[in-house]
C-alpha cells in the first residue's frame, strides 16, 4: 500500500490529508467561545443529575467531559456536506501529525471498530472510493444517519457482505437520491440525512486494517466552506442536545441491578447497527470477586466483549485487556466462550481486566450474520462469584494462559493501537 498526496502513510490508511485538516479544525473549534460556553453548561447539567448518587464516580467525570466535547468538535469540523471529507474519530487520546489529540470516545464505543464519518446531504451526488488493505478484510458497514444531533438515527445501511469488489479489493459506492436500480454498492440519500458513518470491525489488530476510502462530491458546492463560527455553533448545539441522550444511556445502566445482565437485544433503536445484538449490564465487582460470563457466537462474523466506565467510555484498551473480539478470544472445549471479569489475573485466556474500577459497564455485541440473522439462539449468561471459588465455577474446557502468554497478549494490543496512528 503506497502513500500518495492524499494517503500520507504506506502503512496506515487512516493517516490522510482529510484527517489532518479535520483535527486542525476541531482543535480550533474546541477553543471557540461558543464551545467553551457549551462545555460549562453541559458540565453543569451532567453534574446536577449525576452528583447525587454517582458522587463516588465523579473522579472520572472531567476526563469524560473532555472527550465528550472533543467528540462534538470533531463532528462539527467534519460536518460540511458541500466539501465532504473522511473523518476518523471515537478514538482514545493519541499523538497525531506531531501534536497531542484529545480522545473523542462516546456512547459505548468499541475498541475493535474504526469509526469514520462522511458528511452528506439530500440532493447532491457523491462517490466513495475504497480499497481493501489486508489479506483478511474487516467486516464494514456504511450507515446513513438522520440529522438528529443528540443521537444517531439509522436511515439505511450498506454491509460489505452485500457489496461487490473489483481487482485487489477496490470498490466504488454511489451516493445520491435515486434508487439503486441494480447498483449493489449504492446508498440512497433521503430528506434529513446528514452523514454516513463507516465502521470497520477489525479482528486481529496486528494483521487486520481498515479500508482505504476517500470521498468525492460530483456536484459543485454552491458556497464557500463552513467557517469556524458556523462549525462551533453547530458543535455547541449538538453537545448540549447530546446531554439528554447520554444521560439516558448512563441512567439506563445505573438503574439496573448490579451484576444482573440484560439479555441479547437488537441495538438499531438506539443508533446501533441494524442486525446487531447486544447484551450486558452494570457491574459492581469487589477486589475479592469475579464475574464469570459464558456465551455462544451464534454465527456472527464479528462479535466482541467490552468494558466501559459508567459514563459509557471505554477503559484503556491498548495496554490493558479490557476487550476481546472473536478472533482474540479462545473457545472452550465445547465451542462456547467463557470470560472472567476481575481485578486480579485469573490465568485464563479470556480475562477482562476491571482495572481497579468499582463500577463498570459490560457489553457484548454480535453482528454481521451471513444469513441476515443468528444461525442459533444467542445465549449469554453471567454469575458473580468469589475469586477464591473461581476454579470450581469455571468449565473444564476453559483455555488457560501463563504470565508469558499474557505479556504477549498485551504486547499485541499495544502494537495494534500504535498502527492506528502510525504515519500521522
Amino acid at each position: 500500500m503506497a502513500s500518495d498526496m492524499y494517503f500520507l502513510s504506506a502503512r496506515n490508511p487512516l493517516a490522510t490529508v482529510d484527517q489532518r485538516h479535520i483535527e486542525e479544525a476541531a482543535l480550533r473549534v474546541l477553543e471557540h467561545p461558543a464551545m467553551q460556553a457549551a462545555r460549562l453548561q453541559a458540565g453543569q447539567l451532567f453534574r446536577w443529575v449525576m452528583a447525587a448518587d454517582m458522587s463516588h464516580l465523579m473522579s472520572r467525570f472531567d476526563g469524560f467531559l473532555d472527550e465528550y466535547m472533543f467528540h462534538y468538535a470533531m463532528r462539527a469540523a467534519g460536518n460540511d456536506p458541500a466539501y465532504p471529507r473522511i473523518m476518523h474519530f471515537m478514538s482514545p487520546p493519541h499523538r497525531s501529525f506531531g501534536r497531542d489529540v484529545p480522545g473523542s470516545r462516546w456512547g459505548g464505543d468499541s475498541p475493535d471498530f474504526i469509526y469514520r464519518s462522511v458528511a452528506t446531504s439530500f440532493g447532491p451526488r457523491y462517490e466513495i472510493y475504497g480499497q481493501e488493505t489486508c489479506e483478511t478484510p474487516p467486516s464494514v458497514t456504511f450507515t446513513l444517519l438522520e440529522d438528529r444531533q443528540a443521537s444517531s438515527v439509522v436511515m439505511s445501511t450498506l454491509d460489505s457482505i452485500d457489496m461487490e469488489f473489483g481487482p485487489e479489493g477496490a470498490f466504488t459506492i454511489t451516493v445520491d437520491p435515486s434508487p439503486a436500480n441494480g447498483r449493489r454498492n449504492h446508498i440512497q440519500t433521503r430528506p434529513g440525512c446528514y452523514a454516513i458513518w463507516v465502521r470497520d470491525a477489525l479482528g486481529d489488530w496486528a494483521t487486520s486494517s481498515p479500508n482505504r476510502i476517500r470521498v468525492h462530491r460530483l456536484d459543485p458546492p454552491g458556497r464557500l466552506p463552513l467557517g469556524d463560527d458556523e462549525m462551533a455553533n453547530w458543535g455547541a448545539k449538538a453537545a448540549l442536545d447530546g446531554v439528554y441522550y447520554l444521560y439516558y444511556l448512563t441512567r439506563t445502566s445505573w438503574l439496573m441491578e448490579p451484576n444482573v445482565m440484560r439479555p441479547p437485544t437488537p441495538t438499531a433503536a438506539l443508533g446501533g447497527m441494524p442486525g446487531q445484538f447486544s447484551a450486558g449490564g452494570r457491574l459492581q465487582i469487589g477486589p475479592d470477586e469475579a464475574l464469570v460470563v459464558n456465551l455462544n457466537g451464534a454465527g456472527a462474523l464479528f462479535r466482541n466483549i467490552v468494558l466501559t466506565d459508567p459514563f459509557w467510555r471505554t477503559l484503556d484498551y491498548c495496554s490493558r485487556q479490557t476487550s476481546l473480539n472473536a478472533g482474540q478470544s479462545a473457545a472452550d472445549a465445547d465451542g462456547t466462550y467463557t470470560y472472567v471479569v476481575s481485578h486480579r489475573d485469573p490465568g485464563i485466556h479470556n480475562w477482562q481486566d476491571a482495572c481497579g474500577e468499582s463500577e463498570l459497564r459490560l457489553s457484548h455485541r454480535w453482528q454481521s450474520f451471513p444469513m441476515g440473522e443468528p444461525e442459533d439462539e444467542i445465549r449469554f449468561a453471567a454469575k458473580l462469584v468469589k475469586f477464591a471459588d473461581l476454579e470450581s465455577e469455571l468449565p473444564a474446557g476453559v483455555r488457560r494462559i501463563d504470565a508469558a502468554g499474557r505479556q504477549r497478549q498485551i504486547a499485541q494490543r499495544e502494537d495494534g493501537c500504535r498502527l492506528r496512528f502510525s504515519g500521522s
